[in-house]
């Protein structure tokens, strides 16, 4: 007997490049629905933290301002220029600390929240170190050379004075780089962690062309000559230089700590 064969339908393969198009708008259904529901939680989010920063609970009530010895109160709030009825959360902290850096005698600024109601300033004020003359002009100078304000008798007389030659343009926030006045910045620093610190008080000094420095002291009435590369070995010596006077009650108008073997006292002939 014969068999009869039956036909075999052959089926075309699938292209799984191209889906069936109900798949494929299930798809494209499901990236819609899940952008409506990340738009959605983004306008709730926005909506609800447009609701909390406004709050009163949050409005600003207290501003404690800590470091401030030169400005008052009343100027470090004028340079905060804090909107009034603004909370904590409304407070643009970098904004407002840029406007207190940049006065000339600040020198660093902390700005903090403290939930609910509190902003917390602390101030690093620059700290007068030197009184440069320059021509006609009187300006104060910190640790780092930079101009904190005009010169004022009563308030700044203690401070060791340095001129120079020439007049110069000395604005309040100018970093002064001459060299002369940042050697008088480092020797200045040698001498507040020098143990005469505590006996003595420097009151001028001035370069001479060797390359020597003079300082004008007080209580005494001599001027000491230093080196400035060797000043801090120089200045340990020199405990026993003003015992030595002190003893023979002498009266010294120099003395000279620049030789590295050798101490020369001068006297009043």
């Amino acid at each position: 007997m014969f068999g009869v064969k039956k036909r075999q339908r052959h089926r075309r393969p699938r292209d799984k490049a191209h889906p069936q198009p109900g798949r494929r708008w299930r798809w494209v259904g499901k990236g819609v629905l899940a952008l409506a529901v990340l738009a959605l939680g983004g306008w709730g989010g926005m909506r609800l933290y447009e609701a909390v920063s406004k709050a009163a609970y949050f409005r600003l009530r207290t501003v404690e301002i800590q470091g401030n010895t030169t400005l008052t109160r009343q100027q470090v709030l004028y340079l905060l220029a804090i909107p009034p009825g603004a909370t904590l959360f409304q407070l643009d902290l970098v904004r407002m600390g840029r406007r207190l850096e940049h006065h000339p005698a600040i020198k660093a600024v902390t700005l903090r929240r403290r939930f609910p109601d509190t902003l917390q300033v602390t101030l690093v004020e620059r700290r007068p170190a030197l009184h440069l003359v320059a021509g006609s002009q009187h300006v104060v100078l910190d640790e780092e050379g930079v101009v904190v304000r005009a010169f004022e008798p009563q308030r700044d007389g203690s401070l060791p004075r340095l001129a120079l030659e020439g007049n110069r343009v000395l604005l309040p926030g100018m970093a002064v780089q001459d060299s002369q006045v940042q050697r008088a910045l480092a020797l200045l620093q040698a001498y507040r962690t020098s143990p005469v610190a505590a006996q003595l008080q420097v009151v001028g000094m001035r370069f001479e062309p060797a390359g020597t420095v003079r300082w004008q002291v007080a209580p005494y009435a001599f001027e000491l000559r230093v080196e400035p590369d060797t000043v801090a070995q120089q200045l340990r010596r020199l405990p026993l230089v003003l015992e030595y006077i002190h003893r023979r009650q002498l009266a010294v108008r120099l003395v000279d700590l620049s030789y590295r073997k050798k101490i020369v006292v001068v006297p009043y002939h």
